[in-house]
């Protein structure tokens, strides 16, 4: 039979052509902000930065002025690395017990110590133990025109390392469950449960579609 004579056939059959489906849409990444607190830590920092060079992932290094004095080369090496560092006060107190002029002091000198040893002066704001209030806000605004980083608009999870009876599966079990566009999750340099299971967990935040991000690149505007 001819393909003309076929065509028709296949017409007056009655029967339809169906389109095959259109293939699936990959889904969005997910945008993940890790936020590694307290640092520069000689401890532990360089083995951390070298998992995270290995693995392609850019964080927000939270970092102590006091730290950043003492080590100003560990600072440096993150920040050449890509990573974002942010002001978390010089000696890391309770400022909501501090005075308005102690709050600016220890604003003010931490964005100068980042600024020495980067070059480049932080853009957020991060309280120590997340304590922070208008007041505290104000001043610390008033001293180095930084905003506190607005934590409370994305996902926030807390990875608990800092609690010594958090385990190796606790911890990976935090910060992997409940993964959401625009999460942040808070973990710190010290801890060794961290540097144990942040492999684990970066592997498994990249299964789950995950896009490492900066603060700022997740939070552009301030």
């Amino acid at each position: 039979m001819k393909f003309p004579t076929l065509l028709r056939c296949f017409v007056l059959s009655g029967a339809a052509f169906v389109a095959p489906p259109a293939p699936a849409a990959a889904p969005a990444p997910k945008r993940v902000a890790l936020v590694i607190d307290d640092g520069p830590d000689p401890r532990q920092n360089a083995a951390l930065l070298a998992i995270l060079a290995r693995e392609r992932v850019r964080v927000t290094f939270s970092h102590v002025g006091k730290n950043v004095a003492a080590h100003p080369d560990l600072a440096k090496a993150a920040a050449a690395a890509g990573h974002e560092i942010i002001n978390h006060s010089y000696t890391h107190p309770h400022l909501k017990q501090q005075t308005d002029a102690e709050i600016e002091k220890e604003a003010a000198d931490t964005s100068a110590a980042i600024k020495a040893a980067t070059g480049r002066a932080p853009a957020w704001f991060w309280a120590p133990f997340l304590e922070h209030d208008a007041r505290v806000d104000t001043a610390v605004r008033r001293a180095t025109g930084l905003e506190h980083f607005p934590f409370h608009r994305h996902h926030f999870i807390g990875s608990l390392d800092w609690e010594a009876t958090t385990t190796g599966e606790k911890f990976r079990a935090l910060c992997t469950t409940g993964i959401v566009d625009g999460t942040v999750i808070l973990l710190h340099e010290w801890p060794t449960v961290t540097l144990a299971n942040l492999p684990a967990v970066i592997a498994e935040l990249k299964k789950q579609g995950a896009e490492f991000v900066t603060f700022s690149q997740l939070q552009p505007s301030r």
